[in-house]
């Protein structure tokens, strides 16, 4: 199989998605989010939900797959930090 620097490219960005489950890991682990930016996170379930919507719209496999791997990773770092949040008071 032979692939081009671009296609080396798209797969190490496409696992790239996947950056956001070491912060799961590390908060679960924890069992803290005071290191957890939520408005970042946010913006990234944002911005993926516009792109995953664009994908669908123009049927765009790459789009829908990658943005689909990151709302995944985000959003359960938003779940997690909403678990974990009141932690930090006590």
């Amino acid at each position: 199989m032979n692939l081009t620097p671009l296609e080396y490219i798209l797969i190490v960005s496409t696992l790239l998605e996947f950056n956001p489950l070491f912060q799961a890991f590390k908060s679960i682990k924890n069992k803290s989010v005071k290191d957890v930016s939520l408005l970042t996170f946010l913006s990234i379930v944002i911005i993926g939900t516009l792109w995953l919507a664009y994908g669908i719209l123009i049927q765009n496999w790459p789009l829908i797959i990658g943005n689909t791997i990151k709302l995944f990773t985000a959003l359960s770092v938003v779940i997690i930090y909403f678990k974990y949040r009141n932690r930090e008071d006590k």
